[in-house]
């Protein structure tokens, strides 16, 4: 089609004009830089969209799920239940009704209430799992470990106090990595001995196996669920130090989570009144704000006074200095647990808003199941036990 001599003389106008400004050089550099900066901020929302685009589908998911999380209105409600069938029929209506419902016939027996609640836990890791990118379930295989941990806890258990093979798997949560037919056949044997034999060739063997001799000199098997919990978080941390790295969110949550597990283990310690050395086998390593040798300095400090003031500096002297009080009061640790969880929660707000398109919904999200089941379990056994509305309320975590 041909242009016609109008078209070309304001082409070439155009032309002159655009020669002109750029014959400043301080105009043609501004213009360059410009181009440069508007390139640089294309790349950086295209790689950002690349990023959080795999989280758009399990996010939506995971907002759902965080809009049905009980609200103290709610737990009030419970509470304040007149009986423990009233407060089933309140729970039947929310997430956890069909895993309540499954267990009517056992409700007096707070095990079988407790793993109706764990089987809601491991199912909603299942999901969260699945539906997660592949950056995330890096780091979500190895939660899913706590329910492997959870099964062998309940085995070496059952096995010490003498329950026969139907008993015990009935306790035992049908998820992880240990095969359903492992659980089955680890449920008939007869000793703690033969439980951790028969878990040889499984990432667990050596573990319990080096508590083997302390148990059969104890008679005491709380050094096996010490050993295997602190292998779990060194698991945790194995893997956000070195496949990782691009969940940045996930490192500082897991981190303090180990500073969290191991402060109650040395406060515990402390209680019970072990020395620097008993403590340190069951401590795990360097977490988020606890260096190894900080760990070391609390392991070795006097008493529970010790602990608070070699915390100073950190987040936890706060929160442990306000637990002081209660703990004055009761002598019980489980002050100092219960603040701590509290802390474990806020932080895991904190970072669901932080990186609100990223991974932090799902850690927000694994964070608030957690301790709201916790606070089910609490509120379900304070019912069977008889006790007083105010004092369930004490035995709860809340913010």
């Amino acid at each position: 089609m041909a242009i016609d001599i109008e078209t070309l003389l304001n082409l070439e106008k155009l032309y002159s004009t655009l020669m002109t400004y750029f014959d400043n050089p301080l105009t043609l550099l501004i213009v360059i830089a410009t181009i440069i900066i508007v390139l640089i901020v294309i790349v950086w929302i295209t790689k950002m969209v690349i990023n959080l685009a795999p989280y758009a589908y399990v996010n939506a998911r995971i907002r759902s799920r965080e809009a049905k999380l009980l609200d103290n209105a709610k737990l009030n409600e419970l509470i304040e239940s007149g009986s423990l069938e009233e407060l089933v029929g309140m729970l039947e209506d929310t997430d956890y009704g069909q895993y309540i419902v499954e267990v009517m016939n056992e409700l007096k027996d707070p095990i079988a209430v407790e793993k109706a609640l764990d089987m809601y836990l491991a199912d909603l890791y299942d999901l969260i799992y699945r539906i997660s990118p592949d950056s995330a379930k890096k780091v979500l295989r190895v939660f899913a470990k706590k329910f492997d941990i959870k099964n062998i806890k309940t085995l070496i258990r059952t096995k010490f106090v003498g329950l026969g093979a139907e008993e015990t798997y009935s306790l035992l949560i049908p998820l992880g990595n240990i095969p359903v037919e492992k659980l089955k056949e680890l449920s008939e044997v007869k000793t703690v001995e033969e439980v951790v034999r028969g878990l040889d060739g499984t990432e667990y063997f050596k573990v319990l196996q080096e508590e083997l001799s302390n148990y059969e000199q104890m008679s005491n098997i709380i050094g096996f669920e010490l050993a295997l919990d602190k292998y779990y978080l060194e698991s945790l941390r194995k893997t956000i130090m070195t496949e990782g790295k691009e969940e940045d969110l996930f490192r500082e949550f897991v981190g303090t989570l180990i500073d969290v597990e191991n402060l109650k283990v040395i406060l515990k310690g402390k209680a019970d009144g072990l020395s620097a050395d008993e403590i340190g086998k069951y401590v795990s390593l360097a977490g988020y704000e606890l260096a190894e040798w900080k760990l070391k300095d609390l392991m070795s400090t006097g008493g529970i006074e010790g602990i608070l003031s070699g915390l100073e500096g950190t987040s936890y002297a706060e929160v442990l200095a306000e637990a002081m009080e209660e703990f004055e009061k009761t002598k019980s640790i489980y002050a100092f647990e219960k603040a701590l969880d509290k802390f474990v929660l806020e932080k895991g707000k904190k970072l669901s808003t932080r990186k609100p398109f990223g991974v932090g919904p799902i850690i927000g999200l694994i964070v608030s199941k957690e301790l709201e089941v916790k606070n089910l379990k609490a509120i379900i056994k304070g019912k069977i036990e008889n006790l007083k509305p105010e004092e369930i309320r004490g035995l709860l975590i809340n913010l």
